[in-house]
């Protein structure tokens, strides 16, 4: 049988290795990736002035829950336009609390003392983790996206809770009087100025890059279409004396002019009630006597009593006289500021009222004047939506902003894999290079069983008869080329005993692969006939082959047999016969003649020798 030659297993196995480390490789990488996931992180820090004592903004406590409230997910999902549900994305949404380690260091020694601990965090890991089938990218807009509604959530509801007054879009003609469409634009604009001038204070200089505008733009924009184009159309619709349905109209001026009249008596009461309170406070205050009494406060100091003064329910009573002034005189105040408003409105109300007091029937709508108003009004409600757009546009950023300065990002968002598949593939590739070497080397000496077992003469050592038949089927499929020489050896057993053949058989086996093996085909043909087949080697280079095998035999054991093995050389150019068939019948003819001119000189030795007999 064959040794055991590693590199020729693999050279001849190669591509069982190829194959065995791709499709190991793939398999891995398939089997990793369906279980890979990514996850982007975020690190988040509340840094409002009451954050340190577990609170918002606002005084409420801090639930980092929020992150994923509905309303934050559902934004999300639309401004992605993504078709996942609210509850998907929920889950994949992890918010855990950041513990420094001096606060745990502070925990340790506090229990150990045996003293009261308590921490509120203010830093949270937030993270997005998504399977392998989506990309990093996926990940990490979605966090960003969620955070950024967070953060605009967290100032709407813990830093400025106050609401845009709604879009007037559904006022027309259709709907309104005339004039009662410019009075609900007119009150829309004059919530809207309020809303915005309030927010250009808090943040001077903000400005919307989505938008381009900033609140003072916003408020200018307001302030412009109310004394410009809506006090012209109110001219207009008042000149014209436009109206829908008068005695509608009329009926509802009349109620307006009676309730603010009633509201009017009721501040009156309020105001003289209010005067007379910081009269008798006044003479109190300097009289002295009803306003101290013996009781004192926590401090030792005297208590002021001024509750028999102040009967106002809205006034609270306070032990510090200046206070409790300045609130009388603020309530005073404020009353007689409602009795102004109160006033106005009714004084416009009545001023309705004798405007259209010699109308007796409704305004034709197919009129031109009508028709004008009309389309004045639904023009003014356009601007007013566009207008309504903007300022939503730049209160959401502006949200955003206001929210981020309470909620400080400690860090850009970073995408991790759960599993290294670049390792996984590195290993995978030196795990199933090992194991197509080990399968290579096993189908190689599993081979060179099968082979010699079944194709190697077992005596010999070499390729048995059905090898020599293979290969000399193979070369009989096509023409020789160049140099073919065929070797015919013959092993003469006739003077030799059954052990002795068997022996022999070996040593010319042995020295047959020693000198061949490297240079062609040889193989036993049984009967002691071994054929030997070289490609591009010259009849010389075939004869030197010959006579060195024959000096390597003469050197071993078999030298004892004496001249017992005969050979045959045929060269295809030499010999003209390009056919592999043709060749051999050479070959074996010229073992044959070499064989019948040894078996001559031997005869003619014996008859010399004295010691044969004549008989």
């Amino acid at each position: 049988m064959k040794s055991f030659d590693l590199l020729r297993y693999l050279k001849k196995w190669w591509f069982l290795i190829m194959l065995i480390t791709a499709v190991g490789c793939l398999g891995v990488y398939e089997f990793i990736s369906s279980r890979q996931s990514y996850t982007a992180t975020a690190i988040i820090q509340y840094t409002n002035a009451n954050a340190s004592q577990g609170k918002n903004a606002d005084g409420s406590r801090i639930d980092p829950t929020e992150i994923t409230s509905a309303s934050v997910i559902n934004q999300t999902i639309q401004q992605l336009g993504l078709t996942a549900s609210t509850e998907s994305i929920r889950s994949k949404i992890s918010v855990k609390e950041v513990i420094p380690e001096d606060e745990q260091t502070k925990k340790e020694t506090a229990l150990a003392d045996g003293e009261e601990y308590e921490y509120y965090p203010t830093i949270y890991a937030v993270s997005f983790t998504v399977a392998s089938k989506d990309a990093t990218d996926y990940a990490r807009n979605v966090l960003d996206t969620v955070l950024t509604n967070y953060f605009k959530y967290y100032s709407e509801t813990h830093v400025d809770s106050a609401l845009f007054p709604n879009n007037a879009s559904n006022v027309s003609v259709a709907n309104y009087e005339y004039i009662d469409c410019v009075e609900i634009l007119r009150n829309n604009a004059n919530e809207s100025v309020a809303y915005l001038q309030k927010k250009a204070d808090e943040k001077y200089g903000f400005y919307s890059v989505r938008s381009g505008y900033s609140f003072s733009d916003l408020v200018s924009e307001y302030e412009y279409l109310t004394q410009n184009t809506l006090n012209d159309l109110y001219a207009y619709i008042v000149n014209h004396k436009l109206v829908r349905d008068h005695t509608l109209l009329v009926n509802t001026e009349k109620n307006i002019v009676m309730r603010y009249q009633l509201q009017i008596d009721s501040l009156n009461g309020n105001i003289a009630e209010a005067k007379s309170i910081i009269d008798q406070f006044g003479d109190k205050t300097l009289d002295g006597a009803a306003v101290y009494t013996p009781n004192s406060n926590s401090d030792g100091s005297d208590t002021q009593i001024i509750t028999d003064v102040v009967r106002d329910s809205r006034v609270q009573p306070s032990g510090n006289v200046t206070t409790t002034y300045d609130k009388l005189i603020q309530n005073y105040a404020d009353l007689h500021a409602k009795l102004i408003d109160a006033t106005i409105a009714q004084g416009q109300a009545q001023e309705i009222l004798d405007v259209y007091a010699d109308v007796t029937q409704n305004t034709d709508p197919r009129s031109a004047e009508a028709q004008w108003a009309s389309a004045r009004i639904d023009e003014l409600v356009q601007k007013f939506t566009s207008l309504y757009d903007l300022a939503l546009m730049t209160i959401d950023e502006f949200n955003q902003v206001n929210g981020a300065d309470n909620i400080e990002m400690k860090n850009s968002i970073v995408v991790t894999e759960k599993l290294n598949l670049k390792l996984y593939a590195a290993l995978s590739v030196v795990l199933f290079l090992f194991v197509g070497c080990f399968c290579a080397i096993f189908m190689g000496r599993l081979g060179d069983f099968v082979d010699y077992y079944l194709y190697v003469d077992k005596k010999s050592g070499l390729p048995n008869r059905e090898r020599c038949d293979a290969a000399i089927d193979h070369y009989s499929a096509t023409r020789l080329k160049g140099q073919f020489s065929i070797i015919y050896i013959q092993l003469d057993f006739s003077a030799m005993s059954r052990n002795d053949g068997d022996k022999a058989l070996r040593l010319l086996g042995d020295q047959l692969q020693y000198v061949f093996r490297t240079l062609g085909f040889v193989g036993y043909n049984g009967a002691g006939h071994f054929i030997v087949l070289l490609e591009n080697c010259s009849f010389n280079l075939a004869k030197n082959c010959v006579n060195r095998l024959g000096s390597l035999l003469a050197k071993t054991e078999f030298a004892r047999f004496g001249p017992c093995i005969f050979v045959g050389i045929a060269n295809s150019a030499k010999d003209n016969a390009y056919e592999i068939r043709a060749l051999l019948r050479l070959s074996i003819r010229r073992c044959a003649d070499a064989k019948a001119r040894q078996e001559a000189e031997n005869a003619k030795n014996a008859a010399a020798s004295p010691l044969v007999s004549k008989s």
